[in-house]
C-alpha cells in the first residue's frame, strides 16, 4: 500500500470515528448539561430619604412668645427637660383657674367625706333612710371623681412652671394667704416651659402653610395654642419612604428584605423590610399611578447612628422573584436561520431542537418551551 493510500484509509477512519460520536453524544469536546427549573430573582432599585423610627410632636398648651429655647435643631434632647421658655398671659390665667378649681374640688371633697361618715354613723343606728344614706354616697363619690379630674388639670399647668419648694396640692381653703401669694407671684406665672416628651433628635416641623416646608422657631416668635414647635425623631432605626409604579407593586409584600446603600454612608450596607404597602395608587399628571411603600430598618448600632443622619439620601434595593423558569447558558444556544435552537439529549442521541428563549441575563436566557427539569443539553466547545 503506497503512502498516499496510507494517508486515505487514515482520514476515513478518522472520520468514521468523529460520527459515530456525534451519532451517540459522546464528543470529548462535548459538555453535557441537566437543566433545572428555578425562581429568577429580578433587582428592583428606587430612592428616598432617611427618617426617623418614629417621630413625636411638640406643640405649645398655650400663645405666648417665645424667650429661650435650651437647644438647637438637630440636637439629642431628653425627656422631661425643657426645651421652650414662653411667656404666655393667657396661661397665667388658665393656670390661676385651674388652682382655684382644685382648691374648690377639695373643698368639696373633704365636706361630703365628712357629711358620709356622719351618715353611716346614721344610718347604722337608724336614724336615717336608706336613701338619704345613698344620696350622701353619692355625693362623695361625685366629689371624688371631680378632685381626681381637678389634681389632673393642675398637674398639666404644674409641669410647666417653674415653682420651687411650692406643694400646691396641700393647700386648701384655710391657706387664704399661701393662696393668695401663690395666685400672684406673675413673673412666675406668665413663664411656661415646653418640656420634652421623648428622648431623640429634635427636628425642624413642616410648616402648614406652605406646602412641604420646614418651619424654624426662634427667640421673640408669637406662637398659638397648639402651634407645632418642633419633632423629636427616634434613631435608634431608621424609616425610608419610596414610590412603586403599579407594574411592580404587586412583586412586593410586607416583610419583604432590602438592602440600603447611600452616599453618606459608602461603607455601611443595612439590612431592613418593608413595613407597609398602600393600596392606593397616587396618580399625578402625566405619569402612571405610584404607590407609597414605607421601608424600616428597625435597629441601627451606636457606630450607625453616628454616622447616619435624618435627610441623608439613600438607597433601596429590593429582590423580587418571577415565576418559575428554565435557563440555560447563553454558549448553549445556536442559531439557524434565525431560529434559535438547542442540542437536546433524547434516546441516548443528540437532537437538534428549535426553542422559544425569554428574558436574558448577563450569561443565561430562559428556554420558555420544549425543555422540562430534568432534562439533558449538549454545549458545544
Amino acid at each position: 500500500m503506497t503512502n498516499r493510500e496510507i494517508m486515505k484509509f487514515f482520514i476515513l477512519l478518522c472520520l468514521l470515528c468523529f460520527l459515530t460520536a456525534c451519532g451517540q453524544g459522546y464528543n470529548a469536546k462535548n459538555e453535557i448539561i441537566t437543566v433545572q427549573s428555578h425562581s429568577l430573582t429580578t433587582p428592583l432599585y428606587y430612592s428616598g430619604i432617611i427618617q426617623p423610627l418614629k417621630t413625636v410632636v411638640v406643640t405649645t398648651p398655650a400663645e405666648g412668645v417665645v424667650t429661650d429655647m435650651t437647644f438647637h435643631y438637630g440636637d439629642t434632647v431628653y425627656k422631661d427637660r425643657p426645651l421652650f421658655i414662653i411667656s404666655s398671659d393667657k396661661f397665667q390665667t388658665d393656670y390661676k383657674n385651674a388652682l382655684m378649681a382644685y382648691i374648690k374640688a377639695k373643698t368639696d371633697f373633704i365636706n361630703n367625706q365628712t357629711q358620709l361618715r356622719a351618715s353611716e354613723f346614721l344610718h347604722k343606728n337608724q336614724l336615717i333612710s336608706d336613701d338619704d344614706f345613698k344620696s350622701k354616697q353619692t355625693n362623695f363619690f361625685n366629689s371624688q371623681l371631680g378632685l381626681i379630674q381637678a389634681k389632673d388639670a393642675l398637674s398639666i399647668y404644674l409641669k410647666q412652671m417653674d415653682l420651687q419648694g411650692m406643694d400646691l396640692f396641700s393647700l386648701s381653703i384655710e391657706n387664704i394667704d399661701k393662696i393668695n401669694q401663690v395666685l400672684h407671684t406673675q413673673n412666675v406665672l406668665r413663664v411656661l416651659h415646653v418640656i420634652s416628651p421623648a428622648n431623640g433628635i429634635i427636628l425642624l416641623p413642616t410648616d402648614n402653610n406652605t406646602e412641604g416646608q420646614l418651619k424654624k422657631i426662634a427667640k421673640g416668635d408669637s406662637v398659638k395654642q397648639g402651634d407645632v414647635l418642633a419633632m423629636i425623631g427616634d434613631m435608634s432605626g431608621l424609616m425610608i419612604h419610596i414610590n412603586v409604579n403599579e407594574l411592580n407593586v404587586n412583586q412586593l409584600k410586607i416583610g419583604q428584605a432590602v438592602k440600603i446603600t447611600g452616599p453618606g454612608f459608602p461603607d455601611m450596607e443595612l439590612q431592613g423590610n418593608i413595613l407597609s404597602i398602600d393600596r392606593q395608587g397616587e396618580v399625578t399628571q402625566g405619569s402612571m399611578p405610584l404607590f407609597p411603600v414605607d421601608i424600616i430598618v428597625p435597629k441601627l448600632t451606636e457606630a450607625q447612628q453616628n454616622i447616619i443622619h435624618i435627610g441623608m439620601s439613600a438607597k433601596v434595593e429590593i429582590q423580587t422573584k418571577d415565576e418559575t423558569v428554565i435557563t440555560v447558558p447563553l454558549s448553549a444556544v445556536n442559531d439557524k436561520n434565525g431560529v434559535p435552537y438547542l442540542h437536546v439529549i433524547e434516546n441516548g442521541k443528540i437532537k437538534e431542537i428549535p426553542v422559544k428563549t425569554g428574558k436574558t441575563t448577563q450569561d443565561s436566557v430562559i428556554i420558555a418551551s420544549y425543555l422540562k427539569s430534568g432534562d439533558q443539553i449538549v454545549i458545544t466547545h
